[in-house]
């Protein structure tokens, strides 16, 4: 096991790069947030999900991906969700069955609560959509996170990333 010191751990976090799946769409707003906060990223096709991490470690001689660690799926709202467990469920599973690590599934603009209250445009009923729901986060061991506002989303999938990134060094677990 390897343990890099404290300054080795600032200096690759440091150099850290959020890779963005290439067929990731509608993330402008998650692009101006890395920009304006000079978080750097990349664009390159992924396995499965939507956003993980490359960084250089000082031992490897080339990059190393946190993808089988960690790695965020991202959903725009309740409607594109509801469709992916509605009209492509198998294409979703199949995604979900290929992820290996910690998945986060996140939400954007909804809460529980919407889901509950059926504040959605789909005719997929609460009690169905819900159930769904909950037997992936069981099955595929998902960590859902919503956030009803798509604002702090860049910020949400940096921090989970680089704090993921950050405690694995710590342990020497990569």
């Amino acid at each position: 096991m390897f343990r890099y010191s404290d300054k080795e751990i600032k200096e690759i976090l440091k150099e850290a790069i959020v890779v963005i799946d290439t067929r990731e769409q509608r993330c402008k707003h998650i692009i101006e947030y890395f920009e304006a906060h000079k978080i750097k990223y990349v664009c390159e096709k992924l396995d499965f999900g939507d956003y993980t991490l490359k960084v250089q470690l000082p031992h490897w001689n080339r990059a190393f991906y946190l993808q089988d660690i960690c790695t965020i799926e991202r959903k725009a709202n309740l409607n594109e969700l509801s469709g992916n467990f509605t009209q492509s469920r198998e294409r979703i599973e199949k995604e979900f069955l290929r992820a290996r690590g910690c998945l986060h599934l996140l939400i954007e603009n909804a809460s529980y609560e919407d889901i509950l209250l059926h504040n959605y445009n789909t005719k997929y009923l609460p009690n169905s959509f819900n159930a769904t729901l909950k037997v992936f986060e069981a099955r595929y061991d998902l960590k859902v996170t919503f956030l009803k506002d798509s604002t702090y989303s860049g910020d949400f999938i940096y921090k989970t990333l680089i704090y993921t990134l950050r405690e694995l060094l710590k342990k020497g677990e990569i």
